[in-house]
């Protein structure tokens, strides 16, 4: 009689390549999937992609002022490399971000493609995070979520505006980005490989000081992201991150000297307070990412209830109740750091840019909550459209607007430059925009540009003026050539100016240029000295020198200095109440 043998067979879990998987460390992410499925999904990311470029591609304007600021400041940057030339003021002491990092990069790609090129960056950088944010929520969950997570994302106010702004905002989130996809996507590897992410957090911290708001999340989500495959055995990631982290970040201030410690502390950790009202800060926060926030609530507290959508979805390893709520709670937390820290400072300046960098890691728990809204096998395929047309129509309108707060410079530009002459002073709102589009002029060097945030004048008699007493009295010496102002950044020093042009009766009004921007029309009133006080003028200048005998010589430090009378410094805006990001982008123009 023949005996039969049965051989059990083995659970799914027991497969001997996962086995194999979980013994070498490498990185499981817990679900199946088919080429099919996986070409359909990165085909659609391209789409994605693709209507995240031509949304942003569609936002046309001069330079803003920040831009135009730190590509010049690049320039100088490069010639003070290469050629020891010198700077005009002391850009580490009052950026806040190295200023041989980004400026640099951005000047290098400004002079060979000119400004398109520089936003050009930026563009790629976003592209980037976009598609950086579709991996982190395949990783940690499915296709499905980092489609939604892809979307909700590529459409939002920050990623477009930034996407086409070259400062270093896209820089440091394209950094934060990689730091955190290296970080969980690495995360069940034997090997501590996710700290090949530290230099990037740190280099991110370095390009945009802020950015080290969000060095905590990227230390936690590599823990959270192999907790299932390696148990307690990732608590020390943690530590280990931010040590490397804070090494590398205290070896870079050694090199550098106290002068960054003191950018960091002036415009990022001690920054001065604003007087931007609470409320006004809430409201620009849930403009701006509201929805993909709201979406990471319903996402965080749904992925904690239950892992998975419908019985049977392929979803990568969950683990715990425990874990995935506090996985969820690290993302959708991560979204309301930059409100919380425009909260402590009382200012919404830079706010539209910052609040992008938490929703980067709130998209893919919002993507999260998307499916869950769109329910088991897209019962409910409506509410995940809806929610989406809401981001797209929100997105586009805000991005459209903030885009023209600013008016064209083209007109303005053009106007001053009939007006210049060689060794002249040039007292201008917003100068950085006019010495941005004038380098090539030998008359409207940096030097020769004094900005209406604040100055520093010593008149004949020796006393030391600043504010609104040294813009008067400069203004009544006829210091400078030329005076243009538009009542829209500064406008109670605007106020004060005409005032004192009106008493000295020493400038004409040259020109009026009409702008338009988002909130309006704005008017630059283009001043002019005149031929008599010219001359007057230009008797102060040459009737001697040293303490007390001249009043036409100028200095183009951006310090106050009391060893020289008859002289003025316009002060950089380290001293102003917006140091740090250079200036707020001006919502509602006046």
């Amino acid at each position: 009689m023949t005996q039969t043998r049965v051989v059990p067979t083995r659970q799914p879990s027991q497969q001997p390549s996962q086995q194999r998987s979980e013994r070498d460390g490498r990185a499981d992410e817990g679900f199946s999937t088919t080429r099919r499925r996986t070409v359909i999904s990165r085909l659609s990311l391209l789409g994605i992609l693709l209507l995240q470029a031509l949304l942003t591609l569609r936002l046309r304007n001069t330079a803003f002022e920040d831009e135009a600021l730190y590509l010049y400041a690049g320039r100088m940057e490069i010639a003070h490399l290469l050629h020891g030339a010198a700077l005009q003021g002391n850009y580490a002491s009052y950026f806040s971000g190295v200023p041989v990092l980004y400026p640099v990069v951005g000047a290098a790609l400004d002079a060979v493609g000119g400004l398109a090129l520089a936003r050009g960056l930026s563009l790629v950088e976003m592209l980037a995070v976009t598609a950086m944010s579709y991996a982190i929520a395949r990783h940690l969950f499915n296709e499905r979520a980092a489609l939604c997570a892809a979307g909700l994302f590529s459409v939002s106010e920050s990623a477009l505006f930034v996407g086409h702004l070259a400062t270093y905002d896209a820089t440091c989130l394209f950094l934060l980005a990689a730091a955190a996809t290296i970080g969980v996507c690495t995360s069940a590897c034997r090997w501590p490989v996710f700290l090949l992410a530290a230099p990037l957090a740190a280099l991110a911290v370095a390009v945009k000081y802020a950015g080290g708001l969000y060095v905590p999340t990227i230390a936690v989500l590599p823990a959270l992201a192999a907790w299932p495959v390696r148990g307690r055995r990732v608590l020390w990631y943690p530590v280990a991150f931010a040590a490397v982290v804070a090494g590398l970040l205290a070896l870079g201030l050694h090199i550098g000297g106290h002068v960054y410690l003191e950018a960091i502390t002036g415009t990022t950790t001690n920054r001065a307070q604003g007087g931007t009202s609470d409320a006004v800060i809430l409201r620009e926060s849930a403009e701006w990412g509201g929805v993909l926030t709201a979406l990471a609530a319903i996402g965080a507290v749904a992925y904690a209830w239950r892992a998975r959508t419908e019985p049977g979805e392929s979803i990568a390893l969950s683990g715990g109740r425990a874990r995935r709520a506090m996985l969820g709670t690290v993302m959708y937390g991560s979204a309301f750091l930059a409100p919380a820290y425009q909260l402590h400072l009382h200012t919404d300046v830079s706010l539209l840019k910052h609040v992008g960098f938490g929703l980067f890691f709130a998209a893919p728990i919002a993507g999260v909550g998307v499916v869950r809204l769109m329910g088991d096998h897209f019962r409910r395929p409506q509410f995940g459209i809806a929610v989406w047309c809401v981001a797209l129509a929100l997105g586009m309108g805000q991005s459209l607007a903030l885009y023209h707060a600013w008016p064209s410079s083209g007109p303005f530009v053009s106007a001053l430059s009939k007006y210049l002459a060689p060794g002249a002073r040039y007292l201008v709102e917003v100068q950085e925009v006019p010495i941005y589009y004038l380098e090539g002029n030998p008359d409207a060097q940096p030097e020769q540009f004094w900005s209406t945030y604040n100055i520093t004048y010593i008149d004949k008699q020796g006393q030391t003026l600043t504010g609104a007493a040294g813009f008067t009295a400069a203004v009544d010496a006829a210091y400078f050539r030329v005076i243009a102002y538009d009542n829209t950044v500064t406008p109670a020093t605007d106020k004060v100016i005409a005032r004192a042009i009106m008493s000295s009766h020493a400038y004409r009004l040259a020109k009026v240029v009409h702008l338009t921007a988002s909130g309006g029309p704005v008017d630059y009133d283009i001043w002019v000295k005149s031929s008599p006080h010219t001359s007057r003028s230009q008797q102060h200048k040459h009737s001697g020198s040293g303490s007390g005998s001249h009043s036409g010589s100028a200095s183009a430090s951006h310090s106050a200095s009391g060893s020289h009378s008859g002289t003025a410094s316009s002060q950089s805006r380290s001293g102003s109440a917006t140091q740090g990001d250079i200036s707020p982008l001006r919502h509602n123009p006046r």
